[in-house]
């Protein structure tokens, strides 16, 4: 990964995928899913269960009808460890 690691912990929901699928969407441009999985070498089930949590809570959104992704503004926070992990839990409770 190569971005800084969140210094502030990890919510209880979140997945260490979950951090290597928002950095592979925030250093690519919005992406499909099959290509995010098969760059971090993931299964693509997996990866799509882990975007739809990652959307729930704010972090990545869709941005086209065939399923293309993108971080947030929330996602990239996170990533820079500006966002408190119990945020992010309180937002899927």
């Amino acid at each position: 990964m190569t971005h800084e690691t969140v210094t502030m912990g990890r919510p209880n929901w979140m997945r260490p995928a979950d951090e290597e699928i928002l950095s592979e969407l925030h250093e690519q441009r919005p992406e499909y899913l099959p290509l995010v999985a098969n760059r971090l070498g993931m299964h693509l089930g997996y990866v799509e269960r882990r975007c739809d949590e990652l959307v729930e809570q704010g972090l990545v959104e869709a941005v086209s009808e065939e399923t293309v992704y993108r971080t947030t503004d929330l996602g990239r926070q996170y990533l820079a460890g500006e966002v408190d992990a119990t945020a992010l839990s309180a937002r899927g409770d």
